[in-house]
């Protein structure tokens, strides 16, 4: 009876041990993982890691960024900062300054392959879950944005920058939305850009290893900034249906930030006064473009 209880003391205090030494090394390698374990059990509220850097920032004012209604985490790379949610396996959002000179140079996209191992704390969609699906892996941020330099066009190759795409829309009408905000990049100088997914309803999911959410709607949000300040001064946005559009057109494309808040569930200028903030967001347009 003794060798019995001293045999299950042991095995039980190794037991319990080896356990505790997994859930650390979980916990210091994959802290989401944890959070997201505990939130279900109602042990803690669900929380967005910030694996980078603070959001407030001299290229990203806290100001212009998105304020989000789900769970996520924000990373922030070298050119681009994202909101990336593993429910639906791509980003919420994604945001960058876009420079004229930046969108000049010699560099080229061909041979850049997609980056599966980024170190953003969560894990992302893999590339062999588009295989087959007949989505195409299209950028938020372009890959064309960063003509300038080739390290930051190989940043727009991650994964978390990746979302499902119909192919025609990809390749036609949302190209040609992405050359005319490159065309105000030049003209204006800089502009900020604001690029997601909508969801009006999350019924289709494709993947070999993951379930991507497959969205209904593209957007794109491009304003420009008051001169020493951090203060929108122009803003104009878009949505597209992710489906066969071979054109974009500006009129037929362009909602207002209200309409744009309740379809994303986002909330694009919070920190702005009350009164500038109804007043910019009720118009489709503002400013020159």
């Amino acid at each position: 009876m003794a060798i019995r209880k001293y045999f299950w003391r042991n095995y039980l205090s190794n037991t319990l041990i080896f356990f505790l030494l997994i859930v650390g090394v979980v916990y210091v390698t994959r802290p989401d993982i944890i959070q997201n374990f505990l939130s279900k059990v109602g042990l803690a509220d669900p929380v967005s890691y910030d694996v980078a850097h603070s959001l407030a920032s001299s290229e990203y004012p806290q100001n212009i960024v998105p304020q989000p209604s789900t769970r996520g985490t924000w990373v922030e790379k070298p050119n681009y900062m994202l909101y990336y949610d593993q429910d639906i396996m791509q980003a919420r959002f994604t945001l960058h300054k876009l420079t004229g000179a930046s969108t000049r140079g010699e560099e080229c996209r061909f041979g850049l392959r997609f980056n599966e191992d980024e170190l953003i704390g969560v894990a992302t969609a893999a590339y062999s879950d588009y295989s087959g699906s007949g989505f195409d892996r299209g950028h938020l941020v372009p890959a064309g944005d960063f003509r300038c330099c080739q390290t930051l066009m190989e940043e727009t190759f991650g994964m978390s920058n990746i979302a499902p795409f119909d192919s025609l829309l990809n390749r036609y009408a949302w190209t040609e939305l992405e050359l005319k905000t490159r065309s105000w990049a030049r003209r204006f100088g800089e502009v900020y850009v604001i690029t997601g997914p909508v969801f009006e309803h999350r019924t289709q999911y494709f993947g070999r290893y993951n379930d991507v959410s497959v969205p209904t709607h593209f957007f794109k949000l491009i304003f420009r900034l008051t001169k020493n300040s951090t203060i929108p001064e122009s803003t104009v946005a878009f949505v597209l249906p992710n489906e066969p559009v071979s054109h974009f057109v500006m009129d037929r494309h362009k909602v207002s930030i209200d309409q744009l808040e309740e379809m994303t569930e986002l909330d694009f200028f919070k920190l702005l006064p009350d009164d500038f903030e109804a007043e910019l967001e009720k118009a489709s347009q503002n400013g020159s473009w």
